[in-house]
Formats: structure tokens, C-alpha cells, sequence
């Protein structure tokens, strides 16, 4: 069976980040961002990319408030997940081996953490608002396979 790759999504209202891994799952990179002007549109896009880039494995980074309990976005991320795995059953025709998981992942404070790291490196404000969702994205798939390596 050849390795897939897992893909990291950073949800927003406005746009979602999207990262991914090496064909081992061991490290992350940021890829690029979608608008997220429709859901139904936001979800076509990452079933192209899904398709194109062999992914095996979903992280959805879900912000859980300080106190352990949803946040307004969270219940948005909630639908996008269902809508997401929807469309991804749809096709119906994959063995055991070819499924795709989705997994939650805490994602507190990753646009922030992304945008120190920006800051850190000099990179303009322009382009670290190009760039901050799909490095938040990548920050929270690399804390997800760092955890969950065997």
C-alpha cells in the first residue's frame, strides 16, 4: 500500500488554511489557503486537493475555549466536518484501505503562535496575511503527528 499524506485544515469564516505532510506523516508543511466564500465551494476545492495529493488522513484544528467548551466558530467547524465527510462518502467505492479519517485536533492559539513566528522571521505584514492561515494549519498538523507517532 503506498503512503498517503495527511492534510491540515485551519477553519475561518473567511478563509481556510490548509497544510500538509510528507507521504510518512512526519512533518508538516504549509500549502496554501481557499476562500471560504460557500461552504459547498470550500468543500468542492478540498475534494480536488484531497484527490490530487493522496490524502489518507484529516486534521481539523477545532479552537475549544479556555474553559473546555465550544467557542462561536467551533459549532461552524462542526458543520463544515459533517458537510466534509459527506462529500467524501459520497464516492462510496473505496476499499478499507483507501478511506479518508477525519480527526479533531485542538488548535488554541495557533494563528497566534503563527503569527509570532512570522513576526520572528521579518516577514512583511502583506504577506504574513497571505501566509498566516496555511502556517497555522501546519502548526497544528505537525503538533497532531508529533503526538499521535507511533
Amino acid at each position: 500500500m503506498q503512503n498517503k499524506k495527511a492534510l491540515g485544515v485551519d477553519f475561518g469564516l473567511k478563509k481556510i488554511g490548509l497544510s500538509l505532510s510528507d507521504d510518512t506523516q512526519t512533518i508538516a508543511f504549509p500549502f496554501k489557503y481557499i476562500h471560504n466564500d460557500s461552504l459547498k465551494g470550500a468543500i468542492y476545492k478540498l475534494k480536488e486537493i484531497i484527490d490530487l495529493e493522496n490524502i489518507g488522513l484529516i486534521v481539523v484544528g477545532m479552537p475549544i475555549g479556555l474553559k473546555g467548551k465550544q467557542t462561536k466558530i467551533s459549532i461552524n467547524i462542526d458543520k463544515f466536518i459533517k458537510e466534509l465527510k459527506n462529500a467524501i462518502n459520497e464516492s462510496g467505492n473505496e476499499t478499507d484501505d483507501e478511506k479518508i479519517t477525519i480527526t479533531i485536533y485542538d488548535e488554541r492559539f495557533s494563528t497566534l503562535q503563527a503569527q509570532k513566528s512570522l513576526i520572528s522571521q521579518n516577514v512583511k505584514r502583506k504577506k504574513r496575511k497571505e501566509i498566516v492561515d496555511s502556517v497555522a494549519s501546519a502548526l497544528i498538523l505537525q503538533s497532531y503527528l508529533d503526538r499521535n507517532k507511533n
